[in-house]
């Protein structure tokens, strides 16, 4: 990747303030136990110093390229140091073992809240940790799939939640360098992933079930666009190449029962799919959800008590507001305009400019086949 021949101080700065930025952290988590409550400045004056560095990163990969050694090199070291910190910018981490550990006790996850009578006799000190203890669980079953993997083989412990996605994470940049080659593009842009201080903080810090889901949807992209595509893992010839029929729906499956979010790819995959595809995706994305609400009730209607398998999905979609960007200023101005109820009128404004979107990009993805142009259709839902 790395074609210069120039002294490569550009390259040993930023990397060093990248790694002086995370022993930052390191250290700041070992000497308070945190990196949040009163530490947060300086956890944001840390995290900025390795944004920074970061940008500096770009600008001379572009004009200078870079060799796969300091690429990922770098990118290993800087998540295996976050890997000695607890996770305290969230504890979304105790709720996945939570669920995984009462699911290995022939509990399901969705059937109660935490702080149930009914799971007393399973108490832990996980238990106290985890988030919103007075609904079940809002993660739906690809993720449940996770949490009773990890904890069926590892302690109760956060470190092995972290480094689990942490290894998906790293997967998901294996995948984006072949993306990156299938699109033509230059290989050095997997800088922009590999290194991002907000991918490696919420991965190895946090273990964000983000990257289970980035891994599966990217696995499932790149299925389908490497069918008719020369590339280093698919040939025609291959057991991955005739399975690509059944797996690339299968993962965007997977991906949307982890959340729901990669469900917005599915207008511009199915152009990229046959028709036996296009039916199996939403027919086992259905089939998957079936065992688990037959277990723990739908949560579709009755009380917002949390219970079922969407439940905690209701409570989200119908009362929690936080940190909602653009759709607040929406809020605020239909309620100058006197709309009686702001909240649900936003949403669905929102609602029909998201269809009017996903229509577009729909038809633009039938008349664009390329492996470059789905890619950047992808990013526009």
């Amino acid at each position: 990747m790395q074609k210069s021949n120039k002294p490569a101080w550009g390259l040993y700065l930023t990397v060093g303030l990248s790694l002086l930025a995370y022993l930052g952290l390191v250290r700041q988590d070992w000497l308070y136990g945190t990196l949040r409550d009163g530490r947060t400045p300086q956890t944001i004056a840390w995290y900025l110093l390795a944004f920074f560095a970061y940008l500096g990163a770009i600008l001379w990969t572009e004009k200078q390229g870079i060799s796969r050694r300091w690429l990922w090199g770098a990118a290993v070291l800087f998540r295996l140091l976050l890997l000695f910190t607890a996770p305290t910018l969230s504890d979304d981490v105790y709720r996945y073992l939570w669920d995984g550990y009462v699911a290995h006790q022939g509990v399901s996850p969705y059937a109660y809240a935490i702080n149930a009578p009914e799971l007393d006799p399973l108490d832990n000190p996980v238990r106290a940790q985890a988030n919103n203890a007075w609904m079940a669980s809002p993660y739906l079953p690809a993720a449940q799939m996770v949490f009773w993997s990890v904890t069926a083989v590892a302690p109760l412990r956060p470190l092995f939640l972290q480094i689990t996605m942490t290894l998906f994470d790293l997967g998901s940049a294996f995948l984006i360098a072949h993306l990156l080659a299938l699109a033509a593009l230059p290989p050095r842009r997997l800088i922009l992933y590999l290194w991002h201080p907000l991918v490696i903080v919420e991965v190895s810090h946090a273990a964000h079930l983000d990257a289970w889901m980035i891994f599966l949807t990217l696995l499932a992209v790149y299925l389908a666009l490497a069918k008719q595509q020369k590339s280093p893992i698919s040939n025609p010839q291959s057991p991955i190449s005739n399975l690509q029929s059944l797996t690339s729906p299968l993962l965007l499956s997977l991906a949307t029962l982890t959340k729901i979010i990669p469900a917005l790819l599915s207008p511009i995959l199915f152009w990229r799919w046959n028709w036996p595809q296009r039916l199996l995706y939403p027919l086992l994305t259905i089939a998957l959800l079936i065992p688990f609400g037959l277990q723990a009730g739908w949560g579709l209607s009755g009380d917002l008590d949390g219970t079922g398998l969407f439940g905690a999905l209701r409570i989200y979609g119908r009362q929690w507001n936080f940190n909602s960007g653009l759709f607040h200023w929406l809020e605020l101005w239909l309620g100058r305009q006197g709309v009686t109820n702001p909240t649900d009128t936003g949403k669905l404004i929102v609602f029909g400019l998201f269809g009017a979107l996903l229509t577009a990009v729909f038809l633009l993805a039938r008349t664009r086949p390329a492996p470059r142009d789905t890619l950047r259709l992808t990013a526009v839902p």
